[in-house]
């Protein structure tokens, strides 16, 4: 078998149409949207039945995800993630644009899922990272104080839903935890959304707006009511934590004597990932980490990553896996801001 590349994996992005969706994924990132379609989903690394990401340039160009993690698990995983390797890759990565409102929707808990939908199939949990928001940007996050299943069911079928949310406006760079069991929607943003990898939704309101062919579309009453945690009211947004010395304590990034600056922030920490940002002005040290991989979206500016004799560019909007087999970088920036996903 031939030496793994030394080179960030790159891959075409998947784009999703969506009746909520918009045309911002080409406008501010570059997307290549077919025309007059709204997309709402560009699935930028997936690794599940119907969705595998193809590799979009190097020595693995035009090979599907699933079958170079079949043949180099090791080197893509690492060894502290290949060993629990069960076919299944941990994450699903996106960019979103909610240009509608998005539907009111919760993901069941692992052992819902488990029991409602079969044994093989995981719940969900995620995190949004805002990267643009609009006049009317909100989250809906959240049942009031008081809620409970048959309150919630009766809003629904009078339609009159938002009484019973939580509602919050967003900003840029605000990041969202959405444990299982949350109600939760939003309107008028664009954000990056890192999620245990599951597309197990189940949707309970979405405002009487036709979907394809101008029918209504389904709603998932009996699972999603049942699904609900209905202790979990009037929550709102993570806080997001600078590391001090953050290079320095992480032990894989260093910043380059003289180069410039870099700042880490922790952004959320669950069990089934993590989600960091560095913001960068000149260039840090990647020492590589052969214990896992590392999911990076650049949501800010533009760079380079050079690994040896390769050299990698970048700009907002374009996200990149570091297999774990992966050497020493260099990540440059003037000004750029990039969000690191992995399984802690």
């Amino acid at each position: 078998m031939p030496p793994f590349p030394q080179a960030p994996l790159t891959f075409r992005e998947i784009l999703v149409e969506k009746p909520w969706g918009g045309r911002r994924l080409g406008d501010a990132y570059g997307k290549k949207l077919p025309a007059r379609k709204l997309i709402g989903e560009s699935w930028e690394v997936a690794c599940r039945e119907g969705a595998v990401s193809v590799i979009a340039e190097g020595a693995f160009k035009g090979k599907r995800l699933d079958a170079l993690l079949g043949q180099y698990p090791r080197e893509i995983l690492g060894t502290e993630i290949a060993g629990g390797w069960r076919g299944r890759f941990p994450l699903l990565v996106k960019i979103v644009d909610v240009a509608s409102p998005l539907s009111i929707q919760v993901h069941p808990s692992d052992e819902f899922a488990s029991v409602v939908e079969g044994d093989t199939v995981p719940g969900k949990i995620e995190a949004w990272v805002v990267l643009a928001a609009g006049p009317k940007a909100r989250l809906y996050k959240g049942l009031v104080p008081g809620m409970t299943k048959e309150k919630f069911a009766a809003a629904i079928a009078a339609g009159d839903v938002g009484q019973c949310l939580n509602v919050f406006p967003l900003a840029v760079g605000d990041v969202i935890l959405m444990p299982p069991g949350t109600v939760h929607g939003a309107e008028d943003a664009l954000f990056g959304e890192f999620q245990q990898n599951s597309d197990t939704t189940y949707r309970l309101w979405d405002w009487a707006r036709p979907g394809p062919g101008g029918r209504l579309r389904p709603l998932h009453l009996d699972r999603g009511l049942a699904a609900i945690d209905y202790h979990t009211t009037g929550m709102s947004k993570c806080r997001p934590a600078e590391v001090h010395d953050g290079m320095k304590t992480w032990g894989l990034l260093g910043a380059k004597r003289g180069s410039g600056k870099a700042k880490r922030e922790v952004l959320v920490r669950c069990g089934k990932f993590a989600l960091e940002g560095l913001s960068l002005e000149g260039t840090v040290e990647w020492k590589g980490d052969p214990s896992r991989f590392y999911v990076v979206m650049a949501v800010e500016g533009q760079g380079t990553i050079r690994v040896g004799k390769s050299v990698t560019a970048w700009k907002k909007g374009r996200t990149f896996l570091f297999p774990a087999a992966m050497g020493p970088a260099e990540i440059a920036s003037r000004k750029g801001r990039l969000l690191w996903c992995y399984v802690p």
